[in-house]
């Protein structure tokens, strides 16, 4: 039963996506997301001056943006100092410079091109998981609207800064690749199906939506998209040894010989080198060898920032530990400003439970999915009745194991780079991890699918009571008292998904003996049970922006 169509289902989420975008680029306060003086600064050089600026020791004013800030950035004190992206790659800023002279530097003008660029995000999610999970259009659009209504990413996508470009051009290439690898030599008949017993549910079927297998893409296309890359920003360089590795696969796969091998290399290498050859060639004549990308000179006056090693000398490891854990998940989800604004903590807690409800859902299929293990063909019944043909979908989902490897690859590379930032500096945003984000969010969206089928919800809600129960003994033995709000949020979250396990269970018996009603309502409980978290965080948003942002901000 197809109760929206795709199309329509996508068109929502981007119109929601950009209804709440432009909410955050208008009424966020002016400079009160992280560098975003910073970026503007670089823009508005570019446009008054025609040359791309230069990194010069005094760029990153400490003791005044540190002043600036705690005075929430007064019309009085001038954002002019903050100068300490100037070493960025020239891309982002190269397309809005014109924006810029035409808006006369209106901040939301510039905000609004992020955010433009932002949708280009959302729709590449869906068309990777359209390719990944071909026969689950369902699964495609809540990766979407992960991407679309996580706070802190809409956060980020509705400032100025050349992150979001970053994202949108690392999605274009990843989308590239998954494509080749549906072409060369996968054996989608090797891919396990998955099926709801007794008739299809809302998205287990293939609609007539084209399921964006074409694989055609000229490698000079492909190193033209890497050298974009590479004078964007370097957190998405990642893209290099993906490409790389790809064909790499590729040639070994089809036997490739050497006279094709360097054809083909020189056919992405070339285009890419001619574009980002330049700019290195200007950094060391700038900055001087082997500063290619101004990170030497950059690192060099960023004299203040908190750094790794004086962090473990004050505080000691076990602080450091759990500052990282702490801080990444809460600021991957929400926190704002120049990261001082933060939700309740309320919010963190559910959304901690939703994000480990879904990574259980995924432990759930790793049976099926990496090691195959055959479905026993269990029923379900009751005593001296007609068995019911009610799968527990413990079936993989139908997908292509090459992209799911490169997809892992891809989000392990950016959890390496974000290690070995923090290495040298006490960065731990979780922003940084957004180059990972839509591996991340199919991760979710095929975890979550897994919990809201019969049979699934009774082992969340035992987690969720065990968790329950281990807070309530925590707090006794260790004398804090009674945690009250984590172990309620804990105890709810578990109590719901047990009634929807047994509303689904039941609904999907009477759906066996063919009752029309029964297989309408579990179309209709499943579907408003995949569609709640991402809800949920579109809800967060708003009132991250209009509870939280404004009126701490503003």
């Amino acid at each position: 039963m197809n109760l929206v169509h795709p199309r329509a289902a996508l068109a929502s989420i981007l119109l929601l996506y950009l209804v709440l975008g432009a909410l955050f680029a208008v009424y966020t306060p002016a400079w009160q997301a992280p560098d975003e003086p910073a970026h503007y600064n670089y823009v508005r050089y570019l446009a008054d001056e025609g040359q791309f600026p230069v990194l010069h020791m005094g760029d990153y004013p400490h003791a005044y943006l540190e002043e600036i800030k705690a005075a929430k950035f007064p019309p009085a004190m001038s954002i002019d100092p903050i100068r300490y992206e100037f070493h960025q790659p020239p891309l982002y800023y190269a397309l809005l410079a014109p924006v810029y002279t035409l808006s006369q530097g209106s901040l939301t003008a510039l905000r609004l091109v992020s955010v433009l660029l932002g949708a280009g995000i959302v729709l590449l999610t869906f068309a990777i998981g359209r390719r990944v999970f071909p026969a689950r259009p369902g699964l495609a659009l809540a990766a979407a609207a992960f991407v679309a209504f996580l706070p802190q990413h809409l956060a980020t996508v509705s400032q100025v800064g050349n992150d979001v470009l970053a994202e949108l051009l690392l999605a274009a290439t990843l989308f590239v690749l998954v494509g080749w690898g549906l072409g060369i030599g996968e054996r989608r008949s090797g891919w396990a199906e998955e099926r709801m017993g007794g008739g299809s549910g809302a998205d287990s079927h293939v609609t007539n939506l084209p399921i964006y297998q074409s694989t055609s893409f000229p490698l000079p296309a492909l190193g033209l998209l890497l050298g974009l890359i590479l004078i964007t920003k370097t957190t998405a360089y990642i893209a290099a040894p993906l490409v790389g590795g790809v064909l790499v696969w590729r040639w070994w796969r089809e036997r490739a010989g050497l006279r094709r091998i360097v054809r083909e290399a020189a056919a992405v290498i070339l285009p890419a080198a001619l574009i980002a050859l330049p700019w290195y060639v200007r950094d060391i004549s700038v900055y001087g060898w082997p500063d290619f990308l101004g990170l030497q000179r950059h690192n060099a006056i960023v004299a203040g920032q908190m750094r790794l090693a004086d962090f473990v000398a004050q505080h000691g490891w076990a602080a450091y530990w759990g500052r990282a854990v702490e801080w990444t998940f809460k600021s991957f989800v929400g926190v704002f400003g120049w990261m001082g604004i933060w939700l309740d903590t309320r919010v963190y807690l559910a959304l901690a439970i939703l994000g480990g409800i879904g990574v259980g859902g995924g432990l759930l299929r790793i049976p099926y999915s990496v090691f195959r293990i055959p479905y026993s063909g269990k029923t379900l019944g009751r005593a001296g009745g007609p068995p019911f043909a009610i799968r527990h979908s413990p079936f993989a989902i139908r997908h292509s194991p090459f992209a799911i490897r490169l997809l892992a690859l891809s989000a392990l590379l950016t959890f390496l780079v974000y290690a070995w930032y923090n290495t040298q500096f006490v960065q731990h945003q979780g922003r940084y991890l957004f180059t990972a984000l839509i591996p991340l969010a199919l991760a979710f969206a095929a975890g979550w699918d897994r919990i809201v089928r019969p049979g699934a919800g009774r082992w969340a809600a035992a987690g969720l009571a065990i968790l329950a129960a281990g807070l309530v003994g925590w707090g006794a033995i260790s004398g804090a008292g009674l945690p009250k709000w984590p172990v309620a949020i804990a105890a709810a979250a578990a109590v719901g998904a047990l009634l929807l396990d047994l509303g689904l269970t039941l609904l999907a018996r009477q759906r066996e003996q063919g009752l029309p009603a029964a297989s309408r309502a579990f179309v209709l409980l499943r579907a408003a049970a995949l569609a709640f978290p991402y809800a949920f965080l579109a809800l967060v948003a708003l009132y991250a922006l209009f509870g939280v942002i404004v009126p701490q901000l503003g």
